[in-house]
């Protein structure tokens, strides 16, 4: 005599998300102008996951000499000017315009080349500021 059975067998596939982008470089910072530079926001998410990509500040802020007076900082407001999928191209790429100023897609499985995204900024004027190198550091959240 024989008999049968089953086996039941279940899984979730679960999807994970990074965010890179590329140097936001202002080069030698302007005198009495602004100067702008670009900045490629490049996410990798498994095949099929909805992403959104945010900045995590509402401003950014350039500075030196550990940003201790309004002379030690420059003010460098970002946009987004190619949105890939999702967001307004020209919107403030801020916390607070989150709504408007974001990036999104579709996870391909890899970084992938379509969609990429690229953001703006603009360093204010350098003419009353103190002289010296300026850094800083945007946070990017990728929401999924």
């Amino acid at each position: 005599a024989t008999a049968s059975g089953t086996i039941a067998a279940s899984g979730t596939a679960v999807g994970t998300c990074t965010v890179t982008a590329s140097t936001m470089e202002f080069g030698t910072l302007n005198f009495g102008s602004a100067k702008t530079a670009t900045s490629t926001i490049s996410p990798s998410c498994t095949l099929g996951i909805n992403y959104t990509v945010t900045n995590s500040a509402n401003t950014n802020t350039l500075i030196t000499n550990g940003g201790l007076s309004s002379a030690d900082q420059i003010l460098f407001p970002i946009t987004i000017t190619s949105n890939g999928s999702g967001g307004s191209a020209g919107a403030a790429f801020t916390l607070t315009n989150a709504a408007a100023g974001y990036i999104s897609g579709v996870g391909t499985g890899s970084a992938s080349s379509a969609g990429l995204s690229t953001l703006t900024g603009t360093a204010a004027s350098a003419s009353t500021k103190t002289i010296g190198d300026y850094t800083a550091t945007v946070t990017l959240t990728i929401t999924y």
